[in-house]
């Protein structure tokens, strides 16, 4: 079969046990398993916001009765009993049977359009939200028909004192209701087909009178083989941000009423909210009648990291065992198959980098003995595989912080003359060899010496940004490379040199593939950022470690910025909506409050930057402004 991971392939597998082969439960336990705990699940409106390509349809159409029928037939199955572990966790399976109803609906191009009609916004939300619910209703009888149920074995179990509400859905027989609800939709189809919509008059009775099973219908009763099951409807609402933002806005009110016994979630991107609501993320959760999952967040990111790189694990797996050519050969772990350490460079590489050492040497006043005292920390923190020219370029790290540390020595020496020969000060602060100046050596070799710098299924994952279809996006380019091999009978392992060409290849290209609203202006913004990090990252002595990956701008005026600079605010919105950047709220430094403006993994790729989190460089919405209108200076 043709490369899963060049395609959205969850979407794209109608049948569900295709698509439960290939379905990781890892997100559903990072951003589902609290709520669902807390009871705020089925209870309320949930809003689940994300980026595209984060799994929200993926994760939602878990919840759709159809699909979890067929996850409990094969509950025998070892792939699919974390499914329903996590699944009986968030409350829609208990004891082995489902307990929610859940059908979803996309919001396509249709209600936006409907919208568009020359009528009262009460009368257009009332046509809309009657059309949801008479699809809601038949999406969840055709739910159950799809799973063997026969009409008759279904009951609909109305709300206490519903009377005259429940007799304008139908009654409480089922074969009414669905008649009901099937001639709603049609009454409010012919309305919004027509080519020229008719006038508020001549809308029908049957498409303006009151409908609202969300009011009345309780639970589902379903009596089928020997057993009785009462469900909770849940409907699930996709794409709302293709809806207009005063709809999306009407849409959102009417559905937070908390005397609604449905259960209700509505899918979007971060695009059908306000700039304000985007970048000033705590104010999401104010609302006490509604529960936000946000899939992309600026708390617990160690922890969402770690998630992130179990599932994608999970997930590149399960696709490469859907590949005939490596499943026949149980090449079925994409980890194994990615060298993870690089390759030496070439002898006349290292014999430069010695001489560079040796300059440096000279330039930051190391003696000799200071020297060898400098290649021991390295050596002793390193192992004894390290490469030399690793240990080199700690070293000169190691000797520039050296200098920076006995700069005031060496301002007495230049004005009392001393002998320089002599001169060997002890540094203000110990120099220390850690992680961060191990990562500051790998950027440098990586731009100065082309050493591999990405490679392995970590970096594959930490570099799609917490996203699935960015990983799919980088690592389907990986598997490309691995299958050619496989049809040519080469080694099957991609080398640290090849993964890093074309990793960063494809993530140049999916920057330049940008294609959403304000796209140029956001290339532009963070392109510029990019560019300051590359500087700052060159740094000689490492100074922020591994280097800069963000601007920092104090929280406070950050916080204004919807306020003082709505377009910059917008570009801002959609940078983080297409996950060209991810902002860190609160970011504590310095005894101050920083909101980061971190770039997203492919823009890291493209330009050389660490994967490590945490350096940015300290600027101002006013440096934000300037790079927006075009008039900004490189600091």
């Amino acid at each position: 079969m043709a490369n899963p991971f060049e395609k959205r392939a969850t979407e794209y597998l109608r049948d569900d046990e295709a698509f439960l082969s290939v379905v990781s439960p890892e997100p559903l336990t990072t951003f589902f398993h609290q709520p669902a705990r807390e009871d705020r699940l089925l209870d309320r409106l949930v809003m689940i916001i994300g980026t595209p390509g984060s799994g929200k349809t993926t994760m939602t159409r878990l919840f759709q009765y159809a699909t979890i029928r067929t996850l409990l037939q094969n509950e025998s199955l070892d792939t699919y009993r974390p499914l329903i572990a996590t699944l009986a966790q968030c409350g829609a399976v208990r004891d082995g049977v489902p307990t929610v109803l859940g059908a979803r609906i996309p919001l396509e191009s249709e209600y936006r359009e409907f919208w568009e009609f020359p009528y009262p916004d009460d009368l257009k939300l009332g046509l809309m939200t009657a059309l949801i619910q008479a699809r809601a209703v038949l999406a969840w009888i055709s739910n159950l028909q799809t799973t063997g149920v026969p009409l008759e074995a279904i009951r609909i179990i109305p709300r206490e004192n519903a009377g005259a509400a429940a007799a304008s859905i139908g009654g409480t027989d089922t074969a009414d209701v669905l008649a009901k609800a099937t001639e709603i939709e049609l009454a409010i189809y012919r309305i919004s087909a027509a080519l020229v919509p008719p006038s508020v008059d001549s809308i029908s009775k049957t498409a303006s009178t009151a409908y609202r099973p969300f009011d009345v219908i309780d639970t589902v009763e379903v009596t089928h083989d020997s057993e009785t099951l009462v469900l909770r409807p849940l409907i699930i609402l996709d794409d709302a941000h293709s809806l207009q933002a005063d709809q999306f806005e009407l849409l959102r009110r009417w559905l937070a009423r908390r005397e609604l016994k449905v259960a209700r979630w509505v899918i979007t991107r971060f695009d059908a909210l306000t700039p304000r609501q985007v970048l000033l993320s705590p104010g999401l959760s104010s609302e006490r009648e509604i529960t936000y999952i946000k899939m992309q967040n600026d708390k617990g990111r160690k922890r969402e990291r770690d998630a992130f790189r179990k599932m994608a694990k999970d997930m590149s797996n399960r696709y490469l065992r859907r590949m005939d050519s490596f499943n026949r050969r149980r090449l079925t772990e994409l980890s194994s198959l990615l060298a993870t350490v690089p390759e030496p460079l070439s002898a006349s590489k290292v014999e430069r980098l010695r001489k560079h050492a040796d300059t440096v040497q000279r330039r930051t006043n190391v003696t000799p003995a200071r020297r060898a005292e400098l290649e021991s920390k390295v050596d002793g923190y390193l192992s004894s595989r390290a490469s030399e020219e690793l240990r080199l370029a700690c070293l000169e790290i190691v000797m520039e912080r050296y200098l920076k540390r006995t700069k005031a020595h060496a301002s007495q020496l230049d004005l009392f003359g001393a002998d320089s020969d002599d001169f060997d000060p002890e540094p203000s602060k110990p120099i220390a060899v850690d992680a961060g100046v191990v990562d500051g050596a790998e950027i440098h070799l990586l731009h100065e010496f082309d050493r591999p710098y990405y490679f392995g299924i970590d970096t594959l994952c930490d570099a799609s940004s917490e996203n699935a279809e960015q990983f799919l996006q980088l690592a389907g380019v990986l598997v490309n490379h691995l299958e050619t091999k496989l049809i040519r009978g080469r080694e099957l392992t991609l080398t640290s040199r090849e993964q890093n060409k074309l990793l960063r290849e494809r993530a140049t290209e999916l920057v330049r593939e940008w294609d959403f609203p304000h796209a140029r202006a956001v290339r532009g913004l963070v392109e510029e950022i990019a560019t300051q990090c590359v500087l700052k990252s060159m740094e000689p002595n490492a100074s922020l470690k591994g280097g800069a990956i963000a601007f920092g701008i104090l929280q406070e005026e950050f916080e204004q910025i919807p306020t003082t600079h709505p377009q910059l605010a917008k570009i801002l919105q959609f940078a983080v909506a297409y996950n060209a950047i991810t902002l860190v709220q609160d970011h504590g430094t310095k005894k101050q409050k920083w909101c980061l403006i971190e770039l997203g993994g492919t823009l890291l790729l493209k330009h050389g930057l660490t994967l490590n989190r945490g350096g940015f460089l300290e600027r101002t919405v006013g440096d934000l402004a300037a790079i927006v209108s075009g008039t900004t200076h490189v600091k």
